[in-house]
């Protein structure tokens, strides 16, 4: 009898492990690429941060950021759309980091998509309300309430025009604004939304030092009404990213082909934008994109033509001040592109071609920036990047 019981148990015991081997081999997503475990059967790891890529043939490469180092760890890779449409991949980020919204720059398939974010492993999940444009997709913006996304065309579409959005509260999910889409002066290179969400500007390729176009901005319905003539770049030309500062006093315009920065004041109430004395300030060679921290102290740009990244104080008055050490060469064959400040202020990431993102801590203090150990972080070969968020859910 004793024997029998022994058996019994050994039989038992074999039948749950066979179970729960059967449910490990179930637990992937075929959605994503790479998953985010740990070597030896570890739980899985967790990130207070995550990094997304997009790259140029239609895929997002998602990284959890290492929250004392910085350090860059390939959590998985999305597919944001069919072969047809997959081309330049565009990012922003719901303000509660629960959404990344993306555009691919080709047609013949969804090309404005949502996809909601796992806090736990960073995985993102398409949701089924998507767009499919006429034209290819160009960069994105979302207002600081998470309501409405606006959507310019890729600049391979030669349309002057904006696309404006609704965001479903619960899901995520985008439906088109009524009268889509909304002319512009000017083929688009960037669009931005202030903080307080009452206005939206532009950049276009028009008459140099008149290039940025405004707009009003309905809280309930989203929709935009144009502020007037463009606003005055004064000694700027070709101006491609825009941000507005957190604290809504500037709004920060990089001029490619005049190798310089404008700092505008903007006027509460009216959303008109004025040259600050000074602006333009210098830069390196054509930048490109623009970055602002949190706390409206550090202006950071990536400049295209010198391979480099600038890095400023915003003194009194909107007043651009060099960061010492600044501009950082990022190789002699890098091409820096879109960057990223992390919503905690404490690292700065660049996406770079071939195909890296180049990252730097951040000097709260000073705005300094320090290579971070095994910086740039490669987001695999043949893949060049497109733009780089930081979310934190």
């Amino acid at each position: 009898m004793k024997h029998d019981r022994l058996t019994g148990k050994t039989a038992l015991v074999t039948i749950i492990v066979l179970y729960f081997a059967v449910l490990a081999g179930c637990g992937t997503s075929s959605y994503s690429n790479s998953s985010n475990t740990t070597g030896g059967g570890s739980p899985p790891v967790t990130y207070a941060e995550y990094l997304y890529v997009g790259d140029n043939g239609g895929v997002i490469h998602a990284f959890g950021v290492d929250s004392s180092s910085g350090v860059l760890t390939l959590v998985g890779t999305y597919s944001v759309t069919n072969a047809a449409a997959a081309s330049d991949v565009r990012l922003a980020a719901d303000p509660g980091g629960m959404a990344v919204y993306a555009t691919s720059a080709g047609t013949g398939g969804p090309n404005v998509v949502a996809l909601t974010v796992n806090s736990a492993s960073g995985a993102l999940t398409a949701v089924a309300a998507n767009q499919s444009l006429p034209v290819p997709a160009g960069k994105i913006a979302v207002d600081p309430k998470g309501k409405n996304a606006y959507v310019i065309p890729h600049p391979s579409a030669n349309a002057s025009e904006v696309f404006g959005f609704s965001i479903d509260p619960a899901t995520h999910g985008l439906t088109a604004l009524a009268n889509q889409p909304i002319a512009l002066p000017g083929i688009p290179n960037d669009v931005a939304v202030d903080s307080s969400g009452g206005f939206v500007y532009i950049t276009f390729q028009g008459t140099a030092g008149h290039e940025i176009a405004g707009f009003s901005r309905d809280p309930n319905t989203g929709l935009l009404t144009t502020l007037g003539p463009p606003f005055a770049n004064t000694n700027g030309d070709s101006p491609q990213g825009i941000r507005v500062t957190p604290n809504g006093d500037f709004a920060v315009v990089a001029n490619q082909a005049t190798s310089n920065v404008s700092v505008l004041s903007l006027t509460i109430g009216s959303g008109v934008l004025s040259n600050v004395a000074g602006s333009p300030f210098a830069t390196d060679n054509s930048p490109g994109f623009v970055a602002i921290d949190s706390t409206s102290k550090f202006v950071f740009v990536s400049n295209t033509g010198g391979g480099s990244v600038s890095a400023y104080t915003i003194g009194p008055g909107g007043v651009l001040n060099p960061v010492a050490g600044t501009p950082i060469s990022l190789g002699s064959i890098s091409q820096p592109g879109s960057i990223a400040v992390d919503p905690l202020d404490k690292f700065v990431y660049i996406s770079t071609i071939p195909s890296q993102v180049s990252g730097f801590t951040l000097n709260s203090s000073t705005g300094a920036l320090t290579p971070i150990s095994g910086s740039p972080f490669s987001i695999g070969v043949g893949t060049p990047p497109r733009d780089v968020i930081v979310v934190k859910p």
